[in-house]
C-alpha cells in the first residue's frame, strides 16, 4: 500500500480571512452568540464560547478604532494559539454545521428552480403559439427539466415519429408500453423531449438515467375553450416514466 503523503491539518490563520477581517469577526461572534444564549452552566464549553467571543468583539473594535487589519487579525491568531480555552474549538465545529446546511438549503433551491423550470419553457413554448396545434406544435408541449445537468428540453406531440434520429435509449423504453389512448405510445411530446436529453446527454443505456432526476410539465390544447391548459402524464407515458423514477410539475 503506498503511503499517504502528510497533510498539515489547517492552522487558526487559515481559518481567518486577510481581508474583511472586521465583517468575519461580528459573522463569528453571532454565529457563537446564537448558540451561547442557550447554554447553561452545565455546558463545559461555556466559559471558552464565552472568552472567544469577548476577544472577537475586541478584533472587531481594534479595526473600527484605526488598528490595521494585518496587526489586529496577527493578534486575534496569537490569542488562539496561546490562550483559547476551547471556544475555537467549538467555533469550527459549529461553523462547519452552518456551512453544511447552507450548502444544503441552496442544493435544495437549485434543485426546485430546475424542477421549476420544467413548467417555464412549457409555458413560454405554449405562449408562441397562441393559436394551439399548427404546423410548428403539436396538441400537447412539454417541458423536460434535468436535475442532473440544469438543463431543460421542450417536446411536442407527434415531433419523435418524424425525427431524424430515435434514440435507442427511447425505444427501449418504449417496449412493452401498451397503447391504451387513442394514440400511438411514441407520439407523445414527452418522447420528444426526453429522446432530445438522451441525445444531448450521450447517454448509452437505460441504467445512466438516475431516478427522480427528470421532471415533465405538459400543456395541452383544449380545443374547446380554445386554451392551452396544464395536464398529467397521458396513460401511454405512464408506464415508461415510471421506468425511470421521471416526476411531474
Amino acid at each position: 500500500m503506498t503511503d499517504q503523503p502528510y497533510v498539515a491539518p489547517p492552522t487558526v490563520g487559515d481559518r481567518v480571512p486577510t481581508t474583511g477581517v472586521k465583517e468575519w469577526a461580528f459573522g463569528a461572534w453571532a454565529l457563537l452568540d446564537g448558540f451561547f444564549r442557550k447554554m447553561t452552566i452545565v455546558d463545559r464549553e461555556k466559559d471558552g464560547v464565552e472568552l472567544l467571543m469577548n476577544r472577537l468583539r475586541r478584533l472587531e473594535s481594534a479595526i473600527i478604532g484605526g488598528t490595521s487589519e494585518a496587526s489586529a487579525r496577527a493578534a486575534f491568531i496569537d490569542w488562539v494559539n496561546d490562550n483559547d480555552g476551547g471556544g475555537w474549538a467549538y467555533y469550527l465545529t459549529k461553523k462547519a454545521e452552518a456551512d453544511r446546511q447552507e450548502a444544503e438549503a441552496q442544493a435544495k433551491t437549485r434543485h426546485e428552480r430546475i424542477i421549476a423550470s420544467a413548467r417555464e419553457e412549457a409555458v413560454s413554448l405554449r405562449n408562441k403559439h397562441p393559436g394551439g396545434k399548427g404546423v410548428a406544435v403539436g396538441t400537447v408541449i412539454v417541458g423536460l427539466a434535468d436535475t442532473i445537468t440544469g438543463k431543460t428540453y421542450t417536446g411536442t406531440s407527434g415531433a419523435y415519429t418524424y425525427a431524424d434520429k430515435r434514440h435507442a435509449v427511447m425505444e427501449e423504453l418504449l417496449v412493452g408500453v401498451p397503447q391504451v389512448e387513442d394514440w400511438p405510445v411514441n407520439a407523445c411530446a414527452e418522447v420528444d423531449a426526453m429522446n432530445k436529453l438522451l441525445i444531448a446527454r450521450k447517454i448509452t443505456k437505460k441504467s445512466e438515467i438516475k431516478a427522480e432526476t427528470l421532471y415533465f410539465h405538459a400543456e395541452t390544447w383544449n380545443s374547446t375553450s380554445g386554451k392551452w391548459q396544464a395536464r398529467s402524464a397521458c396513460k401511454n407515458c405512464d408506464v415508461w416514466l415510471k421506468k425511470i423514477g421521471a416526476g411531474r410539475v
